[in-house]
């Protein structure tokens, strides 16, 4: 099917715990590289601080009522210790393959940048891409996200 839109009208709705089955088979379609890395250092590489953030909302997007695509989105506390800012932060955009090029990750960010300005109330989004997602960079770029720093990431094989 790339490249070509969904037939039926993609339907976005928020996860629930019945959906963990569908949730890790659209995490297994990631194209993003895994790092092995301990849990205590993922927050330092790559990964947000869980303690600046108060709980994770997960969108499905769904063609004719089967999973085609989710993201999620990280809320910061509602208390404001989220280090003084209201930043939402998104992560794990994932795409069945064979809805790729569809504008399925569009619409997932669109409905993602609605709900977090107008039912979280958050001042700005952020989000890390492997520098090697291309597509994934045009789609973030021309929804407004704009290039914040580089990150290097070493790694020296024993």
């Amino acid at each position: 099917m790339g490249n070509t839109p969904p037939t039926a009208p993609l339907a976005i709705r928020l996860a629930t715990p019945d959906d963990i089955d569908i949730i890790n088979y659209l995490d297994s379609f990631s194209t993003s590289p895994t790092r092995n890395i301990h849990r205590e250092m993922q927050k330092y590489f790559g990964s947000v601080d869980p303690s600046t953030h108060e709980r994770t909302l997960i969108f499905l997007a769904e063609a004719d009522g089967t999973p085609v695509g989710k993201a999620e989105l990280m809320l910061p506390p509602a208390d404001g210790s989220g280090a003084g800012s209201s930043t939402g932060y998104v992560k794990r955009v994932v795409v069945q393959p064979d809805y790729r090029g569809a504008g399925v990750a569009r619409r997932l960010m669109e409905h993602i940048i609605q709900c977090a300005r107008s039912e979280h109330g958050l001042d700005a989004i952020d989000l890390h891409v492997w520098e090697g997602n291309t597509s994934a960079i045009r789609l973030y770029e021309s929804l407004g996200f704009q290039l914040q720093h580089r990150e290097l990431y070493f790694r020296l094989p024993l």
